[in-house]
């Protein structure tokens, strides 16, 4: 499997830059969120002088332990809050940025609950999630008949989220993807890492999920 280097622990620092009348403007960037189509990144607004227009083409680079990784990409878009810039960016063609998923997946501590038919439930919290799906750590492994049934996922959304669905919960099919043990990481040693996917998504929650991946850093 291919890994997303963006991802990657070993990532030391990312810029992009870009000309502005005959002036090179370098920022360094915090890495947001990825899709298929783009890829965001922020970063502080005092440290952007000029915004940058449009369909501006923009180098990006990524500072690993083990190299550098360059792409010159477009500038989708630009957005300004009160505190940071937020940078829309065409995806790099690198194969260092693709990855499997739909998305990147993003840290994410969310209360979750996956009911089935019969009545078995898992109630846990989330350790990661992407827009088609989440995966969450559980020290029981769970019964293997599970894995072949589809459930009822009902997730916990944070306050920043209310606004946009004021039931303060995400509810859609979920399935079963993979488990593994986990044996590298200490902090969840022993434990099962599970995988699940959502199921028949509505656009309107994975615009939803879409967002708060976005403005989420770990």
């Amino acid at each position: 499997m291919r890994n997303n280097i963006l991802r990657d622990p070993l990532v030391n620092n990312i810029f992009i830059s870009y000309m502005d009348n005959d002036i090179k403007r370098v920022i360094e960037v915090v890495f947001r969120f990825m899709d298929t189509k783009q890829i965001y990144f922020s970063a502080p607004r005092d440290k952007v002088l000029v915004k940058p227009k449009k369909k501006t083409s923009v180098d990006l680079k990524v500072y690993s332990i083990d190299g550098v990784y360059k792409s010159c990409v477009i500038l989708n878009d630009s957005q300004y809050s009160l505190d940071e810039v937020l940078f829309e960016l065409s995806l790099p063609k690198l194969w260092e940025f693709n990855n499997l998923r739909s998305s990147s997946r993003n840290r994410a501590t969310l209360d979750i609950n996956i009911k089935y038919n019969d009545g078995f439930e898992i109630n846990t919290t989330t350790y990661d999630l992407a827009l088609g799906g989440i995966a969450f750590y559980s020290k029981e492994k769970f019964p293997e008949m599970y894995e072949k049934f589809t459930a009822i996922l009902t997730m916990k959304l944070p306050k920043e989220m209310w606004l946009q669905n004021p039931d303060g919960k995400f509810v859609i099919e979920t399935a079963f993807v993979r488990m593994h043990k986990e044996d590298n990481d200490e902090k969840h040693f022993g434990e099962y890492l599970y995988c699940y996917k959502f199921i028949n998504i509505p656009k309107d929650e994975q615009d939803l999920i879409r967002a708060f991946l976005i403005q989420k850093i770990d």
